[in-house]
This record gives structure tokens, C-alpha cells and sequence, in this order.
């Protein structure tokens, strides 16, 4: 429907308006919406439509409690009074709107779009509306452990980040639930919205036995579960000091076998030198022999020529 007013030059203008009587009125009941953090999310809403429905005489209008998120009237989509959260990130699927379907598509899902939306539909053959809440959540990252060995027992970390909403954490030892031993910090990111999990827990006398870490994300149906195997520092120092013995009965045959070649080397070297020497000395001495030192006269004087 549109009002008409009459301007100050005496002409009549025609301007939209938000307000309009229609034939029937039809509530549709509340649903719930989950959408995924960082996509896309779709909120459907369609209205009836027949022969005589108008383009032109449709108005959408989308809201969050009182904000508007997005509104259609006039053919076109009209966005000067949508709430600033939501710019260039809303669209209609304006080819489908003669089937009926009036759904918003909502662009880079944040934490802070969830809440109670209203999609509200009037054209010539009549109006509905239709409220849901939406939630929003995302997934929470594989659980890193973190220990340290003390000297009064051990202490371990459990982190988890990029997650919503806030998770239920759960430890069993074995088939007791120890959950009430341990502390546990959230910690929210004031940009994202995301929470960061961490979970500690000490324990003062460490035997061998199982762990289990449980992480459940109730809107998404997303359980972590992760075994954890402890096991006792006696066991620990035993299987050390077995192993380091173990080493060393190695290798101290290899070190013996080793200094051995090196003085068999030793020995061969300063043999095969000296047989050397004595075979280059004989090999001189031959020389000399057969090659005697020759004496020319000359002029009165003798002269050695080697």
C-alpha cells in the first residue's frame, strides 16, 4: 500500500510505507536457524502468490528485533534504512520472488547475528509473517596437550580455540569423571566473537592409567575425544637407565675393536716404512758400484766427473 501527500508546489507525491491493510493475516510459527561462522546462511521464508499477485504492490521486510536487515518495496530492493551490521552483506532471490520465495541470504555469518529475525510479506492478495531464532556456531580446532613433569606430580593443558558457542569439557580416568579435579578458562576474542578453551589438571601421584579429554560443541554435534596414557616415573626411570645400560654394553666392544685396527694400522705402517728405507739404501749403494767415478787429465791437472 502507499500513502499520498501533497507537496508544498501543490503536487501529489506517492511514498511507500511499511503500513498496510490486507485482506488476511497469517503467523507462522517460530522456527530455529544454526548458521556456520565465516558462510553463507539462508533464511527461508516464502508467501502465497496467484494469478493476481503484483510485483509492485510487495513488500519485504526483513528485521532483527527492530532493526531492519533488509526491505523490498516498489520493485526494487530499498536498503536506506538498513541497520549499518549488515551492508553489502544481505541479498533476496529476486528471480524467485514470483514463486513465493522471499528467503534472505546472509552473506559472512558472524556471532553477532544471532538473535530473533522477522520476515514480514505484504502484497495485494494478502500478508504473514514469520519469526525464528538464529544461532550461530563454528567448529572448535583439534585439542593441543601441553605437560610438565614437577616435582610433586605433573600438570596438563588441554587448549582448544576458534569455537562457538562456549563448550562442555569433560575428563574420566578410566570410567571415573575427574571433571570436578580440573579448571577450566574461556577466554572470548573481542573481534571474532570465537572462544578459546583451555582445560588444566595436576595430578601428585602419577601411576600408569588412561585419560580421556572430551570436548562437545552441543549446536554443531561436535565431540572431540582425545586418550591420553600416563604412566609412572619409577616405570619411566627403569626404562631409561635399562636403555642407557644397554647402549653403553655396545658400545664398548665397538670402541675396543676400533682402538684395536688403529694399532694393528700403527704397527703396519711403521713396519712397511722402515722395509722401505732398507731397500732405498741397498738400491744406492748398487748404484754406486756400478757406476765408478772417472778421472781425466787435463792440462797437467786432474778433474772428477761424476
Amino acid at each position: 500500500m502507499a500513502t499520498v501527500q501533497t507537496s508544498a508546489a501543490g503536487k501529489k507525491v506517492t511514498r511507500p510505507t511499511f503500513i498496510s491493510v490486507s485482506p488476511e493475516v497469517e503467523i507462522v510459527p517460530r522456527e530455529t536457524v544454526t548458521g556456520f561462522y565465516s558462510e553463507a546462511l539462508i533464511l527461508p521464508c516464502t508467501f502465497p502468490v496467484d494469478s493476481s499477485w503484483d510485483l509492485r504492490s510487495t513488500l519485504i521486510l526483513w528485521q532483527r528485533g527492530i532493526d531492519v536487515v533488509h526491505s523490498f518495496y516498489c520493485s526494487q530492493d530499498q536498503l536506506d534504512r538498513q541497520n549499518r551490521h549488515y551492508v553489502n552483506r544481505t541479498s533476496l532471490f529476486g528471480q524467485e520472488m514470483a514463486g513465493g520465495n522471499a528467503s534472505l541470504k546472509l552473506d559472512r555469518v558472524t556471532v553477532y547475528d544471532a538473535g530473533m529475525y522477522t520476515c514480514s510479506v505484504n502484497t495485494n492478495t494478502g500478508s504473514q509473517k514469520k519469526s525464528f531464532a538464529v544461532k550461530i556456531a563454528a567448529f572448535y580446532s583439534e585439542p593441543r596437550l601441553q605437560f610438565s613433569m614437577l616435582t610433586d606430580g605433573v600438570n596438563l593443558l588441554m587448549t582448544s580455540d576458534g569455537g562457538y558457542p562456549s563448550p562442555t569439557l569433560q575428563w574420566l580416568r578410566g570410567n571415573s569423571d575427574i571433571t570436578n579435579q580440573t579448571q577450566t578458562r574461556l577466554m572470548q576474542d573481542t573481534q571474532t566473537g570465537l572462544y578459546v578453551v583451555s582445560s588444566f589438571i595436576h595430578f601428585t601421584e602419577v601411576t600408569n592409567s588412561s585419560l580421556t579429554f572430551i570436548l562437545h560443541n552441543k549446536p554443531l554435534g561436535q565431540d572431540i575425544r582425545r586418550d591420553i596414557q600416563l604412566y609412572s616415573g619409577k616405570s619411566e626411570m627403569h626404562e631409561e637407565s635399562s636403555y642407557r645400560y644397554h647402549e653403553w654394553f655396545i658400545l664398548i666392544p665397538v670402541f675396543l675393536l676400533l682402538l684395536l685396527l688403529l694399532i694393528i694400522m700403527s704397527v703396519l705402517f711403521v713396519f712397511i716404512t722402515r722395509r722401505r728405507r732398507r731397500e732405498q739404501t741397498k738400491l744406492n749403494a748398487f748404484t754406486e758400484m756400478r757406476h765408478p767415478s772417472k778421472v781425466q787429465i787435463l792440462n797437467g791437472k786432474s778433474s772428477m766427473c761424476l
